[in-house]
């Protein structure tokens, strides 16, 4: 009997997480959001249930589950237009523009309002997608990183690079439709906005220190390409995108107000 339980018990152990979520880190994540930007806690979920439906990058980037996203979102895209060719490129950058731009700006004020830092690795993060295929909704399990905790903001920027975002370009562009530059783009200027929106909250100096760090160090800390490097450069005063997203290609969507092909 002892030695049949054996291996049991060792499956239980390694499954069991040895680390305990961090609900204290929960509970401020949701009032820092509460107060600079509600609306964000619509699709963002700290330590909370989430769905039976809802999938880590590692379930949804696998190529059956993926394939069936892209052909839901692209059905969605192409409703009106059946007979019109379709395109997988413009539509994968649309699709990334919902997932990275609804994870990104919480996870920006969780890494510089908190003294703690939100460990943002993917199999912390569940994602509930939208009937049409593209993402809907993040439920995130809060753990600290504690790495990251002992570094300045600017440093933790590239926490959020090669955690959080690197394995989502990854996976979109090994479906071969896409090349990853496109995506870091996009994700670019995202970030480029939303250091603007933070402005009044983190000051003009720490903005400027974190666009340097961002868009004009073509190496992070470890060594590595930054894949931001240039994806929004300075044109009459302002950082501007560097390359069209590509979106008008598709039925029924506009260009951005500020396309590059205008």
């Amino acid at each position: 009997m002892a030695y049949r339980s054996a291996p049991l018990i060792d499956d239980l152990i390694w499954r069991t997480p040895l680390v305990s979520r961090d609900n204290s880190l929960a509970d401020s994540l949701r009032d820092a959001i509460a107060e600079q930007r509600e609306y964000l806690l619509d699709f963002t979920r700290f330590n909370e249930a989430y769905p039976s439906q809802a999938l880590t990058l590692g379930e949804w980037s696998t190529g059956t589950e993926l394939r069936s996203l892209l052909a839901c979102y692209s059905n969605h895209i192409y409703r009106d237009n059946l007979d019109k060719p379709r395109e997988n490129k413009p539509l994968i950058s649309l699709w990334a523009q919902w997932y990275i731009g609804l994870m990104v700006p919480p996870l920006l004020l969780a890494l510089f309002t908190q003294r703690t830092a939100l460990d943002v690795s993917p199999e912390h993060f569940h994602v509930e997608f939208h009937e049409t295929g593209r993402a809907a909704k993040f439920w995130i399990d809060v753990y600290q990183d504690r790495t990251a905790t002992a570094l300045p903001p600017e440093a933790r920027i590239d926490t959020l690079i090669t955690r959080a975002l690197i394995p989502v370009v990854e996976a979109l562009e090994a479906t071969g439709d896409i090349n990853g530059k496109l995506i870091w783009s996009n994700t670019g200027y995202l970030i480029n906005w939303c250091f603007g929106e933070m402005k009044a909250l983190l000051g003009d100096e720490k903005v400027d220190a974190l666009r340097r760090r961002c868009f004009f160090e073509k190496q992070l800390a470890d060594g590595s390409d930054n894949p931001l490097w240039r994806t929004v450069v300075p044109r009459d005063g302002l950082l501007v995108r560097r390359t069209c997203c590509q979106r008008y290609r598709l039925p029924d969507v506009q260009q951005c107000g500020d396309c590059t092909l205008k």
